[in-house]
């Protein structure tokens, strides 16, 4: 093909015509995509934590102590230590359909579910949920860690899956009762004598 040194200039003019008008256009414009908004650019979600005062209690080091060191000797001193009871709440979850669990594994993935969707809550929460009994013969029950004094579950929509299949009951940092629940529940060992059923298998949320 000859080279035409003319149409070559031509055809670059009419590209910086064309780039001008794009660049014209966008300038007014702060997205693209049928002037919707992509996910990308949508604003960072709002915490929904945002409003409460600072808190001394750091979810964080309590979980890492929980993870790496033993619970009843470590773990456990150390959350009594530093549990912040006004920045922060713990509460006792039961599933209301005991009725309704049949085989254990599918007992579990009602609480990995449950997990799963509240991903987003973990700088903010953390429990200990587990399945007693055996199949046909079983129940589901949780001690939980909060921020704030509410439960959390309302404050994103998000949240607010699977939290109605379970009791909700508001536990005294300073009563006998939650000091049990909360050594139970956190090492997996004990009588639970509330329950009735042998410990089948615990679930961590952390």
């Amino acid at each position: 093909l000859h080279h035409n040194k003319q149409a070559t200039e031509n055809a670059k003019e009419e590209v910086r015509r064309i780039l001008g008008l794009l660049d014209a256009h966008l300038k007014t414009r702060t997205f693209l995509v049928g002037e919707r908004v992509a996910l990308a650019a949508e604003p960072k979600a709002k915490d929904p934590f945002a409003h409460l005062p600072r808190s001394t209690f750091v979810l964080d080091e309590f979980k890492r102590k929980y993870s790496n060191e033993d619970t009843l000797s470590v773990a456990l001193p150390y959350f009594w230590e530093h549990f912040d009871k006004d920045g922060w709440s713990l509460w006792y979850s039961e599933y209301r359909f005991p009725e309704e669990l049949t085989q254990t594994f599918m007992s579990c993935n009602l609480i990995t579910g449950m997990f799963q969707r509240l991903d987003k809550l973990r700088k903010n929460a953390f429990a200990s949920v587990i399945l007693f009994g055996t199949n046909n013969s079983s129940s589901i029950s949780g001690v939980w860690v909060f921020r704030g004094q509410e439960l959390a579950f309302p404050l994103s929509p998000d949240w607010q899956v699977d939290y109605e299949s379970y009791t909700w009951r508001k536990l005294d940092p300073g009563s006998e009762e939650t000091q049990t629940l909360v050594r139970e529940y956190f090492s997996w060992e004990g009588a639970f004598q509330h329950v009735g059923k042998a410990f089948n298998q615990g679930k961590i949320f952390k």
